[in-house]
């Protein structure tokens, strides 16, 4: 699995932005988009790809046939899970935040949810606090624009996250 470079990085974001903009308009609903919180330039690698394909599939289940458009993509961001579902935008932000709050693996993941114009839904909107950081109390956002922990240091925890989760299924 491939290093990418920052300025491929820039451009997959630039890529995703533009396909959720082309699904949000073909199918009218609100979109889930999931990626893993992986830390670097090398995002696509097994524990990326296994924690994307299982909780894909777990959403999938848990949404059925509210979900009318899936796709799993990979590139320099890593692995993205997109899904159009047929629900209430609140009650799928609602859900992703239960997944990420509740499943074993829920805080390694970035769950966004845009409603059918393509705004983002917050945490915050729905009463809930701004995600705290995996390694200290503080709010995630302020960890890493101030870079207080090493690439190692969340990489190792989302590998021991995964290897427990791996355990008890």
């Amino acid at each position: 699995m491939r290093e990418y470079t920052a300025d491929e990085l820039l451009e997959a974001r630039e890529e995703r932005v533009d396909l959720i903009n082309q699904l949000l308009k073909r199918y009218n609903t609100p979109l889930l988009v999931m990626r893993v919180n992986f830390p670097g330039l090398k995002k696509t690698n097994e524990v990326t790809l296994s924690i994307i394909q299982d909780m894909s599939a777990l959403i999938c289940t848990i949404l059925g046939d509210k979900v009318c458009f899936k796709s799993l993509r990979q590139g320099a961001e890593g692995p993205v899970f997109l899904a159009a579902v047929e629900e209430d935008v609140l009650a799928l932000k609602r859900a992703a935040i239960d997944l990420e709050e509740k499943h074993a693996l829920g805080r390694c993941l970035d769950l966004d949810v845009y409603d059918s114009l393509g705004r983002s839904i917050s945490r915050q909107e729905l009463g809930y606090p701004r995600r705290k950081c995996y390694l200290c109390e503080d709010y995630a956002q302020h960890c890493v624009r101030a870079r207080r922990h090493s690439e190692r240091e969340v990489i190792d925890y989302i590998e021991d996250r995964f290897r427990e989760y791996r355990k008890t299924r």
